[in-house]
């Protein structure tokens, strides 16, 4: 059994990562796409703020952020940031109490 601990760790940290990875793209591109809708200024109906944070929580507050950065969309709404960076902290110390979880049992077994 603890032999097979390695293994389990491995995959642990891959299945984290390509959640991460998947939600992140979906973020991007619902930020992408309500910065294209706020651009074109026609009506149309745009992403609402909750659902946005709603992928961020999910785990796709990495792909939120590249967006911001790269469309500046949003980054300036302040009621905006406040609630993105509390679920990015979260998720940011989430990712560091799991790997750590992960990694330290192996090296205190052996």
């Amino acid at each position: 059994m603890p032999g097979d601990l390695p293994g389990v760790v491995a995959l642990l940290l891959r299945l984290i990562l390509a959640w991460q990875v998947v939600w992140g793209l979906v973020a991007f591109v619902a930020m992408w796409r309500d910065k294209g809708l706020a651009a074109e200024g026609q009506g149309r109906t745009r992403t609402p703020e909750r659902e946005l944070h709603a992928l961020e929580a999910r785990g796709g507050w990495l792909g939120s952020w590249l967006a911001q950065g790269v469309f500046r969309h949003k980054t300036r709404k302040v009621a905006y940031q406040r609630v993105f960076r509390q679920i990015a902290l979260v998720w940011a110390l989430a990712d560091v109490v799991i790997v750590a979880g992960l990694l330290l049992p192996p090296a205190i077994i052996n």
